[in-house]
């Protein structure tokens, strides 16, 4: 599908503006360059890839809340033509606050081509545009219509004939933005889904009838009619619902009509609050600009005295039963008491326009003055910034001598070692204490909140399939092979948990290292699972979801990426939570289990992990599917307030099935989860086949004539070399390696034997950079059995294919109790109980493929 101005159509967008020669040169250009930047994960911002219809493309947004909010309008606005990200960077000059001329390069956020605009646009948040203004003002400033400008941005664009925009985070539409993200799934295919006539009649009949009848009531009312019917007949506007207005993921305040022209004019809201809230906001016009912060300082106990010292003086205001209650309370205050409280209130009703006011206590005030002087409390804080808050992390007591002798030095009377501990906690808060000392990651867990003063969109996602975490944890257990007994040490686990109702989706379970290996199985067991994957997913800023095998699949099923900050574990709260549960609920309870090992002094050879170990990687993997399908789920989650099976299924049944996004577990999406080579392609040689990572493979498909000495797309399994595929007449043809040595090697086998081959070619050589061939590997392999690294990676494969036949639903593999006949363990007599099963290899099911 072509772009809006792709072909002769940016010609004519050319001359419908008049752009000169240099400025369709300029054009040009931007449309044909890569982004000139790839947006990190920096100060707090969660970049987002974002798969954009308008530009059949990935655009990018270097922050969640505001580069992506204006590229979500700029999607789903009709007057932009097209939207690129990251265009080349433009050359700015300005005058700094010291009149030094300033010629930086800056990269704008985007630049767009429009019916109206063609220019750079940059997205800032207020609270920074602000900030700039006071550090830059020839930069940024805001006119008298508080529009905020770029001055030497708009210079540089006049002279192509273009514009250049600042667009701050207050002209955000946070009800548009939830309803653009709620509605997502139906736009990305909003020209293949139809409402039938007859479904449509009928919710025109039920609309008609009440006008403005809510969302929620028309899902009630329509019967058998799907959710996903009526949110298509949203999406394609044959029912209305104000967008910018009301937020569909709050079905109970979104009125529903036939047609625009249909809603009533805005009724501003009615109070129906007779308490001191209302009160306060009628009299707080006629408060002084002092007696409004006076007003606003108050805290709760100061209200509550305040309102007692006025039912003393004033009881006739007051007909209640606090008033009867406090009648021996008012009886007591004695009357010099009760005129100074009058005085009080007549003042302030003078000085702050309500009498009220003065009956506040003001304990804010009270307290003496500090007896230590200025320059001493300035000499505390001045030794405490040199010798405490740094990395030496030095005691205070340390800290209270250099502090002695500046004081000798200085000819100030010293005070004591109490006084300086107490100044010391004065001194910084908490957080800025520990950050100074620690670090950032030690202090994290006391920083504050941010707090949005608005509400702008769920960061979990408005329904079940809106938004995933995708992490990777190392188990606390340690593992032994099936078939030996021998103790592999601690698994990975990948898990995929969809953030809206806290449901586990997906999880694999490897003992390599986390790789686009463990992302892929994972997002295969999803769709084996429930046949399609998250609208968004979110992942951390690890090199294995930044692999262009995983954002191409990404992108080919239009889920949204975005990369949370690093070292912020709060943006993958309900992930990291969960992996505390599984570490507390389920892996502390097993034998071998690496609690231990924190103390490692403590440690003994009763209590060592790996002498207890007696679980196998397919026998975790069937108790951790176990645990999360039938007790997690079926156990009250305290965020949701009922189960994360509950949650899914209600919002299922709210927010729709979205059957359209169903992705079928066949060929088609298992080839796409297989990697292909950095080119993507391979020459198909006579005789030879393709060659694909040192290996040479072939299939009868390459016996064609047409097909020899021509690219061709090829795809490998990573979890078993010896087959490939290549892309042969619109058919993925399955091919074979020549070389059986190969038979059952994994992706990170083959990397070993390449690593190792290399290192000794460089010993017996000399030389850094040595070709492999084919027949080298498979020699070295054959010949080097032996080698501890292949034997522990071949045993680690042959365990992760068993546990991934569990998790694909295959056999169970009944766990063997060997360990401790082998060893001479007597600690667990339990495990001695089991009874002998067969081997689970001996059928082992490992990732059959159809061929074609």
């Amino acid at each position: 599908m072509p772009r809006p101005l792709d072909g002769t159509a940016f010609l004519a967008y050319c001359r419908q503006f008049g752009f000169p020669q240099k400025t369709q040169e300029l054009l040009d250009t931007i449309r044909s360059s890569p982004p000139s930047r790839t947006p990190g994960a920096h100060h707090g911002n969660m970049p987002v890839w974002y798969p954009s219809k308008k530009m059949q493309c990935i655009i990018k947004a270097e922050s969640a809340k505001v580069e992506f909010a204006f590229l979500l309008a700029a999607e789903h606005d009709d007057a932009i033509l097209e939207i690129w990200d990251q265009p080349p960077s433009i050359p700015l000059e300005y005058l700094d606050k010291r009149g030094r001329l300033q010629r930086p390069m800056h990269t704008a956020d985007y630049f767009i081509f429009g019916r109206e605009e063609c220019g750079w646009i940059e997205c800032k948040p207020l609270e920074e545009l602000l900030k700039q203004a006071k550090a830059r003002p020839n930069r940024f400033a805001r006119d008298e219509q508080g529009v905020w400008h770029c001055p030497p941005g708009e210079i540089f664009a006049a002279t192509y004939g273009l514009t250049y925009r600042v667009w701050s985070s207050d002209q955000i539409n946070w009800v548009a933005q939830d309803n653009a993200l709620y509605l997502e799934d139906y736009y990305q295919h909003v020209e293949q889904l139809h409402v039938p006539e007859q479904t449509l009649a009928v919710l025109f009949q039920l609309v008609d009838e009440q006008p403005g009848i809510t969302l929620a009531n028309l899902r009630e009312v329509a019967g058998d009619i799907p959710t996903d019917l009526i949110n298509i007949a949203i999406a394609r506007h044959d029912l209305f619902v104000d967008l910018g207005r009301y937020r569909l993921s709050e079905p109970a305040h979104a009125p529903v009509f036939r047609q625009e022209n249909s809603t009533p004019d805005p009724v501003p809201p009615v109070s129906h609050d007779h308490g001191l809230l209302s009160l306060a906001t009628e009299t707080s016009s006629r408060f002084t600009r002092e007696g409004q912060a006076l007003f606003e300082q108050a805290n709760d106990a100061d209200s509550a005295t305040a309102v007692f010292r006025n039912r003393v003086i004033h009881p006739e205001q007051y007909d209640d039963e606090e008033q009867a209650r406090t009648a021996e309370a008012r009886a007591a205050v004695p009357a010099r008491t009760r005129r100074r409280w009058q005085q009080w209130y007549r003042e302030a009703k003078v000085t702050y326009g309500n009498g009220f006011l003065g009956l506040l206590p003001h304990y804010h005030n009270c307290g003496g003055n500090r007896k230590i002087s200025t320059e001493v409390i300035d000499l505390i804080h001045q030794v405490l910034e040199t010798h405490y808050d740094t990395v030496r992390r030095a005691p205070k007591r340390g800290a209270y001598g250099e502090y002695l002798k500046c004081s000798e030095e200085s000819a100030l009377k010293p005070v004591s070692q109490q006084t300086f501990y107490l100044e010391a906690q004065r001194h910084k808060a908490a957080y800025e204490q520990t950050l100074a000392r620690e670090g950032t990651r030690a202090a994290y867990p006391l920083k504050d909140y941010v707090h949005d003063q608005e509400q702008t969109i769920s960061r979990h996602g408005t329904y079940a399939w809106g938004l995933a975490h995708i992490d990777h944890t190392e188990l606390d257990l340690a593992l032994c092979d099936s078939r030996t007994g021998q103790v592999l040490g601690k698994c990975w686990l990948t898990l995929l948990i969809l953030a809206f109702p806290r449901r586990i989706a997906a999880f694999y379970l490897t003992f390599d290292p986390p790789s686009y290996r463990s992302c892929m199985m994972t997002l295969r067991l999803c769709v084996k699972r429930y046949g399609r994957l998250p609208t968004a997913l979110v992942v951390d800023g690890g090199p294995e979801f930044q692999s262009v095998y995983l954002e191409q699949l990404l992108a080919l099923y239009q889920v949204r990426k975005q990369q949370r900050p690093a070292s912020e574990p709060r943006f993958g709260s309900p992930q990291e939570r969960l992996f505390g549960s599984l570490d507390t609920t389920v892996l502390y309870h097993l034998l071998g289990n690496t609690q231990a090992t924190r103390e490692p002094r403590q440690m003994t050879r009763t209590t060592d992990p790996r002498r207890l170990a007696v679980w196998t990687l397919p026998r975790l993997a069937e108790r951790v599917q176990q645990w999360a399908d039938e007790e997690y789920e079926t156990i009250r989650h305290p965020a949701l307030g009922m189960t994360p099976r509950q949650a899914y299924e209600r919002s299922i049944e709210r927010d729709g099935l979205r059957a359209h996004k169903e992705i079928l577990y066949d060929e088609t999406f298992r080839m796409a989860t297989f990697p292909t080579t950095r080119k993507g392609t391979a020459k198909v040689v006579p005789g030879v086949g393709v060659r694909i990572n040192h290996l040479d493979y072939w299939c009868e498909a390459m016996r064609d004539p047409t097909v020899e000495n021509r690219q061709v797309k090829v795809r490998y399994d990573p979890f078993n070399v010896s087959v490939g595929f290549a892309y042969i007449d619109h058919k993925w043809r399955k091919c074979d390696c020549p070389y059986t040595e190969f038979t059952g090697c994994s992706e990170r086998e083959l990397q070993l034997l390449a690593e190792e081959l290399r290192k000794r070619n460089r010993i017996t050589s000399g030389r850094e950079q040595t070709e492999l061939t084919q027949k080298q590997l498979a020699a070295f392999r054959r010949e080097n059995v032996e080698i501890e690294t292949l034997l522990r990676q071949q045993r680690h494969d042959r365990e992760t294919r068993a546990a991934l036949t569990v998790l694909e639903g295959g056999k169970t593999a009944p766990i063997e109790p060997h360990l401790a006949e082998e060893r001479g363990d007597e600690s667990e007599p339990a495990a001695l109980a089991l009874p002998k099963k067969n081997n689970p290899y001996e059928n082992l099911l490992v990732l059959k493929r159809i061929e074609l």
